[in-house]
């Protein structure tokens, strides 16, 4: 089900956004979600990183200039200051990552082989060691077994440069929930991973950015405003992202 396009009056009434809160409130690590913006009624927007069932993966497509930027700072800074996350980020031109300190950053396609296999084998390590003992009734990152988060920048030109980079998604996609790993991809709209890995994505939260596209009753969305969809769900709801923070 498509999401529903949304009315012009709630495109005005997130035109004024407040600065954004103190990273260390962002994340909810009791509920597994990061505040990422406001609803048009002023209310939290938030994206599921996790379940007690464990992590799902998430969506972003956007256009160059939709707030993309603004949208993966908020988020690599709430997971920063968690203290029980790891950010993992593949960008091969930079665009997202050149000034941000991240230790485990690929920014070649040869590092991005290299990291979503090292990323496909913690998985599975963490799954066979989980299959074996008792399992866990709730999941919760731990500052043992950390929460990671694999964000992948143009998804589908990585698919196509590498094939092995597809089959180590599909094993990620499948196994995250068990193997506290959250997946997230970024792309252009209409730019969908095939097979497994892209039904993962669908049933996973989806994150439409709006800015640049066309206008909604002669109002025209600006960046970092777009439709978010919870996982296992249709109805679409729109939010903003808070704008960017000053540089320091």
């Amino acid at each position: 089900m498509e999401p529903q396009q949304p009315a012009a009056a709630q495109l005005a009434a997130l035109r004024t956004m407040p600065n954004r809160p103190s990273t260390e409130t962002l994340l909810n690590t009791k509920e597994g979600t990061v505040a990422i913006g406001r609803h048009a009624d002023g209310s939290d927007a938030t994206l599921e990183l996790f379940s007690p069932d464990g992590p799902v993966c998430a969506a972003i497509t956007g256009r160059p200039g939709s707030g993309i930027g603004a949208l993966l700072d908020t988020l690599w800074d709430a997971e920063e200051a968690a203290g029980l996350v790891e950010s993992w980020v593949v960008d091969l031109d930079g665009t997202h990552t050149a000034n941000r300190p991240l230790t485990h950053r690929a920014d070649t396609m040869a590092h991005a082989v290299e990291l979503v296999t090292q990323a496909s084998l913690l998985v599975m390590e963490r799954v066979h060691k989980g299959l074996s003992g008792p399992g866990y009734e709730e999941y919760q990152p731990t500052a043992e077994q950390k929460l990671v988060t694999l964000t992948l920048v143009g998804v589908t030109g990585l698919l196509e440069q590498d094939k092995r980079i597809q089959a180590h998604l599909e094993t990620i996609a499948r196994w995250a929930a068990r193997g506290g790993l959250h997946l997230r991809t970024v792309d252009r709209p209409g730019r969908w991973a095939t097979g497994a890995l892209g039904r993962s994505l669908r049933n996973g939260s989806l994150i439409e950015l709006l800015a640049g596209g066309p206008a909604i009753d002669g109002e025209q969305a600006l960046p970092g405003t777009g439709l978010l969809t919870q996982p296992f769900q249709e109805q679409a709801e729109l939010f903003r992202t808070w704008p960017p923070m000053p540089a320091a």
